[in-house]
């Protein structure tokens, strides 16, 4: 999806989330990584979000495809920590740290 989505196959991006996204890898040579990690967090919630059973994965992978494009597309985005979502990550991390302390 990402792949496909951000037009990397060419030789040079002709979508905007595809020019701003090589920008960022530009900046940070693991940003596909981040973005990819990133993808799968909003997936996660965009499935709990629509209470989505497996028939409606194209609709949240459509939608999650989206998300991505319109942040991708933003003005202020100048590195890969400054998309929205990429806080899921942080949020994430965030909890698992939270869970791991109490079982501890």
């Amino acid at each position: 999806m990402l792949i496909q989505m951000l037009d990397l196959n060419s030789e040079r991006p002709r979508c905007l989330p595809g020019l701003n996204f090589v920008r960022l890898l530009g900046e940070n040579e693991e940003a596909f990584d981040i973005l990819y990690c990133v993808a799968f967090k909003m997936m996660d919630a965009q499935w709990v979000a629509m209470h989505a059973s497996y028939m409606e994965f194209n609709e949240v992978l459509q939608e999650t495809r989206a998300q991505l494009e319109r942040e991708l597309s933003l003005d202020d985005v100048h590195r890969i920590e400054d998309l929205p979502s990429y806080n899921l990550l942080y949020l994430s991390n965030l909890s698992f740290t939270s869970l791991s302390t109490n079982v501890s």
